[in-house]
């Protein structure tokens, strides 16, 4: 589970560093005003797309992995359970 929440973290801070520095590319590419403005809305379009991906994509992973969590701590109640009644069931 660590290492998963590791390696989101470095996805998002790829993409982080990627858009800065997609940024500053624009910032300094010798363009108009509005080839500039237009090449800024792309980019931040594409951007906001990628991350409303990511954010589903980590949202469903979150989901399932809690999921497994219930599912994993039913089953070991379950079993804990049925331990108790074995040994009442003997003393």
């Amino acid at each position: 589970m660590r290492r998963h929440a590791s390696t989101t973290a470095e996805v998002v801070s790829f993409s982080a560093g990627a858009l800065v520095g997609a940024g500053l590319a624009l910032l300094y590419a010798p363009k108009t005003g509005h080839e500039m403005r237009e090449k800024v809305s792309d980019v931040t379009g594409d951007a906001i797309a990628k991350m409303k991906g990511l954010t589903a994509e980590a949202q469903d992973k979150l989901n399932r992995n809690l999921r497994r969590g219930r599912e994993y701590a039913e089953e070991k109640v379950s079993e804990l359970s049925s331990n108790i009644e074995e040994r009442e069931q003997y003393h």
